[in-house]
C-alpha cells in the first residue's frame, strides 16, 4: 500500500474515533467514568496500533530514499495530534497520547539521521571516472533533485530541528526574525547550503580527474550552472536567496572563462598582433589553421548543457579570436595565393566556433567552407 493511502486511512480512522467519541458523549452524558471506560476499551488498542505504525517505519533500515516517507508521516501525525489530544484526553487513554508523541520523536530522530546519511553518501562517493564531454554528472542531477524535493518539507524540518538541532560547519545566516523558529529556519537554510557545498567539493575532485584543463573547467561550469538553475526553479530559492544564486552563477561564468583561456588561448596566440613579414604571415596562418583544427577536433564531443551558457561561451570564443583574425585576414589574405595552407575566412572561423558544445562528435573538415591556396 502506498504511503498516501496509508495516511488517508489513518486520517479516516481518526474521524471515525471522533464520531464514536461524540456518540459516547451523548449516550453516557451522565456518567463520565462509564464513557471513558467504554471508549478506552473500544478504541484504545486500535489507536495504539495505528499510531505505532509510524514508529515502526522509523525503526526500519535507513536509506536516503525513505526520508520523504518519514517526513510525510511526520507531517501527518503532527497535523492529527491536536485531534488525538482531544479525543484521547482521558487518563485511561494516556498511552495513546504517549504513542503519538513517541512516533513523532522517533520519526524526527530517524529523519535527522537519514539526512546525515545522505550528506555522507555525497562526501564518500569515490568513483574516479570522468563524465564524457564534461556534461552534467549523474551525481549532480540525483543530488539536486533530492535536495530540491527536500526543500518542499522545510516546515517539517524546522519542527524536527527543535528536538534534533541541525549542526553544520557553515555560519548560519542572519535571520530577520529573532524568534527561535526564525533561528531554526536559518539553520535549515544553512544545512541546505552545506549539502550543496558538499556536492560542489565532490565535483571539484571529479574535475581534477580530467587530463585536459579546458575540459575540467567546462565540467565545473556545466555542473554549477545546473545547480544554480535547479535552485532558482524550486523552493530552494526561498531558502538560499537570490544573492546565493547570483554569486554561484558568477562562479560558473568564471569556470567558463577558465575554459576560454585553457582551450583557446593557444589558438589566439597564433594570430599576430603587430606587423609581420609575408613569410611570417604564411607561417602564422598555417599555425592558426593547425591550432583551430586541433581545438575543434579535441572538442567535438564536448557539451554545454544550458542553452544560454552555450551561446554565451560561443560568443566568448569568437571575441577571443575573430577580431584579431579578421584584421590579420584582411591584411594578408589576398597575398596567400602561393601559400601551401588552408585559408579560412573570418565567417568560416565563426561558423566552426558555432558548432562547438553540441556534443555531436562531428565537425567540418578542412576542405569545406575553405579554399586551398
Amino acid at each position: 500500500m502506498c504511503i498516501n493511502k496509508i495516511l488517508l486511512s489513518h486520517i479516516q480512522y481518526i474521524f471515525y474515533l471522533y464520531n464514536s467519541y461524540v456518540l459516547l458523549y451523548h449516550v453516557f452524558v451522565g456518567s463520565v467514568v462509564v464513557r471513558e471506560v467504554v471508549f478506552a476499551d473500544s478504541a484504545g488498542d486500535a489507536a495504539l496500533q495505528f499510531l505505532g505504525f509510524p514508529e515502526s517505519v522509523a525503526k526500519s533500515k535507513r536509506s536516503p530514499e525513505k526520508l520523504f516517507r518519514l517526513l510525510d508521516l511526520y507531517d501527518a501525525v503532527t497535523e492529527l495530534r491536536p485531534e488525538i489530544e482531544l479525543i484521547f484526553s482521558f487518563d485511561s487513554t494516556a498511552a495513546v497520547r504517549a504513542q503519538a508523541l513517541a512516533s513523532l520523536s522517533k520519526l524526527a530522530e530517524t529523519a535527522s539521521a537519514t539526512l546525515t546519511d545522505f550528506e555522507s553518501a555525497i562526501t564518500k562517493e569515490s568513483s574516479r571516472s570522468t563524465f564524457p564531454g564534461g556534461g552534467v554528472h549523474p551525481m549532480t542531477r540525483y543530488a539536486m533533485n533530492y535536495i530540491s524535493l527536500l526543500a518542499d518539507y522545510q516546515s517539517a524540518l524546522v519542527k524536527i530541528s527543535a528536538d534534533f538541532p541541525i549542526h553544520t560547519p557553515t555560519p548560519i545566516p542572519a535571520s530577520s526574525s529573532s524568534s527561535s523558529e526564525g533561528s531554526r529556519r536559518s539553520a535549515i537554510a544553512a544545512r541546505f547550503a552545506w549539502l550543496i557545498l558538499s556536492l560542489l567539493c565532490k565535483l571539484d575532485e571529479k574535475a581534477a580527474a580530467y587530463r585536459d584543463v579546458g575540459l575540467s573547467y567546462l565540467f565545473l561550469a556545466n555542473n554549477l550552472q545546473y545547480i544554480v538553475n535547479k535552485v532558482r526553479s524550486c523552493r530552494l530559492r526561498e531558502l538560499l536567496g537570490e544573492e546565493w544564486a547570483t554569486r554561484h552563477a558568477a562562479k560558473a561564468r568564471q569556470h567558463a572563462a577558465g575554459y576560454d583561456r585553457a582551450a583557446w588561448g593557444r589558438v589566439a596566440a597564433t594570430i599576430p598582433t603587430g606587423n609581420v613579414s609575408a613569410g611570417e604571415a604564411r607561417g602564422r596562418m598555417r599555425a592558426f589553421n593547425a591550432a583551430l583544427e586541433e581545438a575543434c577536433a579535441a572538442e567535438s564531443g564536448w557539451v554545454v548543457a544550458d542553452a544560454a551558457m552555450r551561446e554565451e561561451m560561443r560568443a566568448n570564443v569568437r571575441r577571443m579570436i575573430l577580431p584579431a583574425y579578421r584584421g590579420f585576414y584582411t591584411r594578408w589574405g589576398a597575398a596567400m595565393e602561393d601559400a601551401a595552407a588552408v585559408l579560412l575566412s573570418p565567417d568560416d572561423v565563426g561558423n566552426r566556433v558555432g558548432e562547438l558544445f553540441s556534443g555531436s562528435g562531428s565537425h567540418r573538415t578542412k576542405a569545406s567552407s575553405s579554399r586551398t591556396v
